[in-house]
């Protein structure tokens, strides 16, 4: 899609801890949703434009994005768990994160190529 922009927004565990979402106030689903956060972080190594990634930023967000395309549920915390317990939808949250990533290396490349 030319001339869209797709942007992460980032969902603070206060503003989930209210009325109905008060179970998440135990300590579980808290470290559920640090985790995401961790995730999110690690998309966000560098803005283009600031520094060129470096090879840690690339190997990081690498895992941040293998974490979030792993369908695999054995695991308490695994991406598609934490979604389904804090009430996130895991194919909007993937694609939204992935689309992300896109958008992000695409902008890296461009500014690398100049």
């Amino acid at each position: 899609m030319t001339g869209t922009s797709s942007s992460v927004h980032v969902i603070l565990p206060i503003q989930l801890l209210h009325g109905a979402e008060a179970g998440l106030a135990r300590p579980q689903k808290r470290l559920m949703l640090a985790v995401l956060q961790a995730v999110l972080d690690d998309f966000e190594w560098t803005r283009p434009g600031e520094r060129p990634p470096t090879p840690r930023d690339q190997r990081t967000r690498l895992q941040a994005a293998a974490y979030v395309e792993s369908r695999d549920r054995s695991w308490p915390y695994s991406f598609e768990n934490i979604c389904e317990a804090t009430g996130l939808n895991v194919d909007s949250i993937r694609r939204a994160l992935l689309a992300h990533v896109a958008n992000i290396a695409a902008a890296t490349e461009s500014l690398e190529q100049k």
